[in-house]
């Protein structure tokens, strides 16, 4: 558990092929389960600024990427969390974060440190009640050795705050490039290796942190994963998950205290 401990890492990831992302419409996020998908802002210890993806996965809690917070360079002077934000200056709602756990004690540094590669911010509101929050799919609590196989084959799809989104291509007046959100469903979860789920969601940085999630119907959507980075040395380039085994332990610790701030959540 940190209080405001470190700063922002961004990983690298992929479009894979062609281009699949869309900017989805205020009122889809803020009249679906897509609005509990915020943006995460973040000013560094050197006062320069960094931004992640996070969804609300509880009452005043939200789940994200380790490499998001944790850093060697020092605390964050500040994080703030922005729900359904579309340009820089509109949002349904902001708040601040001030405590958070990870899932590993240091910044992610190689393909072997995915598994841990989650943490769960602590809102010093309570957004979910604005908002709701994602559920999640089937998950297999008694065998890590099995995590992310009840996914595998699932048609998949996020929302995020991508650095590089709107493209030229996609641009609408008032779009604000990192400031609006992009989403790309029809996406695979292909395969779990070493306990790291493999897809071929269009991503790029900003949308670190972002909960892959696949539709049980119309209506229902819940989290299958949690999107990390790219997988550096295959080609075509696929994208790396972290599976729902090793966050959603931590995810029901909070939600059953409350995320008090001596909570000990568990690290599969």
């Amino acid at each position: 558990m940190g209080a405001i401990a470190s700063t922002l890492q961004p990983s690298s990831a992929a479009v894979i092929g062609q281009d699949d992302r869309i900017t989805p419409t205020y009122e889809q996020l803020t009249n679906s389960v897509l609005g509990t998908v915020g943006r995460l802002a973040l000013q560094k210890a050197d006062g320069s600024f960094g931004h992640c993806t996070f969804t609300v996965v509880g009452r005043n809690i939200g789940l994200t990427n380790a490499h998001c917070l944790l850093d060697e360079k020092g605390a964050p002077i500040q994080i703030k969390a922005a729900i359904a934000a579309q340009h820089s200056d509109r949002a349904l709602a902001v708040t601040n974060v001030d405590v958070y756990w990870t899932g590993r004690d240091t910044a992610p540094v190689g393909i072997e440190d995915v598994p841990g590669d989650w943490a769960i911010v602590r809102f010093t509101t309570n957004l979910g009640e604005l908002t709701g929050w994602l559920g999640n799919t089937d998950w297999n609590p008694n065998d890590i050795n099995t995590a992310g196989q009840t996914v595998v084959g699932l048609t998949a799809g996020y929302v995020g705050y991508p650095q590089d989104w709107p493209t030229d291509a996609r641009f609408q007046p008032g779009n604000v490039r990192g400031y609006t959100p992009a989403l790309h469903y029809g996406c695979t979860i292909h395969n779990v290796e070493g306990s790291i789920l493999l897809h071929d969601c269009d991503t790029t940085g900003g949308t670190s942190g972002s909960s892959l999630f696949t539709a049980v119907s119309q209506t229902d959507f819940r989290t299958i994963g949690l999107h990390s980075g790219e997988y550096p040395v295959q080609n075509p380039y696929i994208n790396l998950a972290v599976p729902l085994e090793r966050f959603m332990p931590a995810v029901l610790k909070l939600r059953q205290t409350g995320a008090a701030s001596d909570t000990v959540v568990p690290r599969p």
